[in-house]
């Protein structure tokens, strides 16, 4: 076991909150709370950020795609209550953006994002200009977009544009900034280590087996600590479901009288190494169907996507499956058809279901981002936060807090927030070096001590790069289980076992290598 896990001392008095949930969501909410004052306690099945959050766009976006509705301006006229919910997602969006950005630069990357123009589809300019205005005017003062139509020059002058498809047909380009996250697993533990900082109880690798509701009002909830199989139990005034895809496999384990408000989907990308001349630059634009299309760059590769399809969660995880990775590379195919990808081409991938509300109509969910009062269904004092993203956690941390704020008092006083990135000590030795990532032993052993690391692959992809390199850290992983193992107390018969257990989860979850037995 390591050594850095935070087990906490026996409760006899109850905590005021128990979040469910260890990704983006679930650490902003025990951050704000335990910041507002609640003793809160954080339980996570698996590590931090193991599940949804690793598996995004990477993108702080700028929220222009909530504009495009079902792909036609029409259906906000047709659906009033999308256009007011739209309008605020891209508020949230934008605000979020410039948050994050100016709070934490060290955790962000600026993008140059180029969208081709078509005469017969897809946004004509005004429409683009519009769209670029209003984002504005939601969030004034705030980070800027940067958006600039480019002359017929400037697109001649750029190599990637020429790859683009009907080239023809193309009416213009425009250019804008996005950012991305770099990285969000990172983001997550920092988020996590700071709320501990606050005095929140942060447990990975804790299973919450049952939720319920005892005659004096409070939650009792059953756990097992995924390490050892021990059963403990503890309480706790309210509860926060922040397990995002996974709120109503808890709900329903539990036998709660709650409704399913969730409705997973499954989103798919797969990495490549393009041509030079993309490096750095990304673009977004809009395939054939209509359905959006993104090439990102990810240090000196791209990956692309996404496709999308409602999917339940599963135990086991996500994994691309080949027609959808043959899929992707056609539709790439489609927008650039002049450098024909392969399968070979295809480094790695990767699926992850996307929480998304539940909504009568809408098959694949709604974009309603909502935290669920359950008191209406029977279950006073537990609450289900639906639709969470990466890119406005800040926001739904906040929004969370202020909601148990109105209903609860906390038991301690309230105490500033941070939302640093966490910073190692200075290193004094040599690193290990993989795909471009360089990482300084001493930071992986002070990581190994202090950041609640179980096992290699928490080490490996979420609290540090090297995973997501593009041999996916596979040469370098038993250099690392070896340079942690005497502070994590692994034998060299732990060390191969760790090792053995990374490989076989990027076989299984990013089709790169063979499973292990």
């Amino acid at each position: 076991m390591g050594h850095g896990a935070v087990m906490g001392e026996p409760q006899t008095v109850p905590f005021d909150v128990a979040v469910i949930g260890g990704g983006i969501t679930g650490a902003s909410a025990v951050n704000h709370l335990a910041a507002a004052g609640f003793s809160t306690v954080l339980l996570e099945r698996a590590d931090f950020a193991g599940g949804t959050s690793s598996r995004s766009s990477r993108l702080q976006h700028c929220g222009l795609t909530y504009f495009s509705p079902g792909r036609s301006i029409w259906n906000f006229l047709r659906n009033p209550r999308m256009a007011i919910e739209h309008m605020e997602l891209a508020r949230r969006a934008m605000r979020d953006r410039s948050g994050f950005v100016r709070a934490t630069p060290a955790r962000a990357r600026a993008i140059g994002f180029y969208m081709p123009l078509y005469l017969r589809e897809g946004i004509p300019l005004w429409k683009a200009r519009l769209g670029f205005a209003l984002l504005r005017a939601l969030d004034p003062g705030g980070v800027p977009l940067d958006f600039k139509p480019m002359s017929a020059r400037e697109i001649a002058a750029m190599p990637a544009l020429s790859h683009l498809r009907d080239r023809q047909d193309l009416s213009g380009v425009i250019r804008f900034t996005e950012y991305q996250f770099d990285w969000p697993e990172r983001i997550c533990v920092d988020t996590v280590l700071n709320a501990r900082d606050l005095g929140a109880v942060t447990r990975n690798y804790t299973e919450v087996t049952s939720v319920r509701r005892q005659p004096d009002g409070r939650w009792r909830l059953e756990l097992l600590d995924r390490r050892t199989q021990a059963r403990e139990t503890l309480e706790a005034r309210a509860v926060v479901n922040a397990a995002g895809a996974w709120v109503d496999a808890i709900a329903a384990a539990s036998g709660l009288p709650v409704p399913k408000i969730n409705q997973g989907l499954k989103g798919t990308n797969v990495v490549v190494r393009l041509p030079p001349e993309f490096r750095g630059i990304a673009i977004e634009t809009a395939l054939p169907n209509g359905d959006p299309f993104y090439v990102i760059p990810w240090r000196d590769l791209h990956y692309f996507g996404p496709r999308d399809e409602p999917h339940e969660p599963e135990a086991a995880g996500f994994r691309a499956d080949e027609a959808t990775i043959r899929g992707l590379l056609e539709d790439f195919n489609s927008v650039f058809p002049d450098i024909t990808l392969s399968r070979k081409d295809v480094l790695y991938s990767w699926a992850g279901v996307r929480p998304r509300t539940a909504r009568a109509g809408y098959p694949d969910g709604c974009e309603a981002v909502l935290l669920h009062d359950m008191a209406q269904h029977g279950a006073p004092g537990y609450f289900v936060y639906t639709g969470g993203l990466i890119m406005t956690h800040r926001h739904a941390g906040a929004s969370i807090a202020k909601a148990l704020s109105g209903r609860m008092a906390p038991s301690g006083p309230a105490r500033a927030i941070s939302h640093a990135a966490r910073q190692f000590p200075q290193a004094a030795g040599a690193g290990i070096s993989t795909g471009g990532e360089a990482i300084p032993l001493d930071h992986l052993r002070f990581s190994a001590a202090h950041e609640q690391v179980v096992n290699l692959d928490d080490l490996m992809f979420r609290r540090f790069p090297i995973g997501w390199s593009e041999g996916m850290g596979l040469d370098v992983a038993e250099a690392v289980a070896e340079g942690v193992s005497d502070v994590m107390g692994w034998s060299p018969a732990e060390v191969g076992a760790q090792v053995r257990r990374y490989r076989a989860q990027v076989a299984q979850d990013f089709g790169v290598g063979e499973p292990c037995a």
